[in-house]
């Protein structure tokens, strides 16, 4: 008898078991195929020697030669050659490959987990909106606006092409009645624009897009640590560089305050003591026993003899990605592969400007691959840090 009972204790917990495997694998199945897809992808990326590369090749017309044997070849072969290179026309290209591949992206995340992708790669639709709103405010023709937009994925044409016609902030306003940006970006224009200008306004656009996308994260219950993570990271990072520039401008404490997005791994007495801050080096000094002060501490002597803040804002972008490209190895089976690959690519796509619009200008390629945004080294080891 003892045997049988045994047998049927076995039994059950394999019963058990089984079923846990069977739960945890219908949670992981969704994502393998996006994450393979993605690491396929990224196995496309250039890489610092390729972009090394087209930082030394001596004029436009060679880098899009090299870049026709790159995953945007289809892009590049569609721009003339002919009595010399449109550096708009090739912005135009890179922006297109860039809004398919978001299609792309769209069609293989999971169905239930597309909402915060989605809203990722708004960025899109804010910086559209950011170009259109200083077009209304400065009353741009609408042909010239036109050309500084990109085209998205998460916003039809139909309404790209109405907020372009607003000929005026009162119209545009009118226009993003019922969205989210309609009462930050009202409000501003009533309390800041007249003493601030259109800084008030495009701050209140980034202000708007972080915070609803951090919003729509605390909602979430599946996933939500991986996109704490490396959304809470982002966010961080943005808080710093945009007191760092608002203490340039000598902008009181009180204002900075204002315009910060609630901290991930910050806490809001480490804010308020940068925001209240003398100065630069300052506030720097107060984040430095943080999870941000050894990337900090590297680009805080060459700030001290330079006083550019590029410094401080590349290095931060490259911790970025560095921490991105952990949390995609360590979590292989969640959403950091997608949003990896997505800021990746969005960096790659800013280098590949930063290149052609330099090599226009005739600067020096030394200078131009300091300007580049480069891949950190990764450590697994430190995936538990902070």
């Amino acid at each position: 008898m003892n045997d049988i009972y045994l047998i049927v204790g076995l039994l059950g917990g394999l019963a058990v078991i089984s079923g846990y495997i069977f739960y945890k694998a219908k949670n992981l199945i969704p994502y393998v195929h996006s994450g393979a897809k993605t690491s396929a992808w990224k196995a496309n990326l250039l890489t610092d020697a390729r972009l090394d590369e087209l930082s030394e090749s001596p004029q436009i017309k060679q880098i899009l030669n090299i870049l026709e044997d790159t995953q945007y070849q289809f892009y590049i072969s569609q721009v003339s050659r002919e009595g010399g290179v449109d550096v708009g026309e090739v912005e135009d290209q890179l922006n297109s490959f860039l809004n398919s591949r978001y299609e792309e992206i769209l069609e293989i995340v999971p169905e239930e987990r597309k909402g915060v992708i989605e809203k990722t790669i708004q960025i899109t639709n804010l910086r559209n909106l950011a170009g259109i709103t200083i077009g209304a405010s400065e009353e741009i023709p609408e042909e010239n606006i036109k050309e500084i937009v990109s085209p998205s994925p998460t916003m039809s044409q139909e309404e790209l092409e109405m907020l372009l016609s607003a000929k005026n902030l009162e119209r545009l306003l009118e226009y993003l009645e019922g969205s989210e940006y309609y009462d930050p970006l009202s409000e501003a224009l009533e309390e800041r624009y007249e003493d601030e200008g259109i800084s008030s306004l495009l701050r209140a656009l980034d202000k708007t897009y972080y915070e609803t996308l951090w919003e729509d994260i605390e909602r979430k219950k599946a996933q939500r640590s991986v996109l704490k993570e490396i959304v809470g990271t982002k966010i961080d990072m943005m808080n710093i560089k945009l007191i760092f520039r608002l203490k340039r401008e000598e902008t009181p404490p009180e204002r900075i305050a204002e315009l910060l997005v609630v901290p991930y791994r910050l806490s809001e007495d480490q804010l308020k003591d940068m925001t209240s801050a003398e100065d630069i080096q300052s506030a720097a000094e107060v984040i430095m026993d943080t999870f941000y002060g050894p990337p900090l501490q590297e680009s805080l002597n060459r700030f001290e003899e330079t006083g550019s803040l590029f410094e401080f804002e590349n290095t931060l972008d490259e911790e970025f990605l560095r921490i991105c490209r952990r949390i995609s190895i360590s979590q292989p089976f969640s959403l950091a592969p997608v949003l990896t690959y997505i800021y990746l690519t969005e960096t790659e796509v800013r280098n590949l400007r930063t290149i052609i619009g330099l090599k226009a200008e005739e600067i020096d390629a030394e200078k131009i691959k300091n300007n580049l945004i480069r891949r950190r080294k990764i450590e697994i080891q430190s995936a538990g840090r902070g």
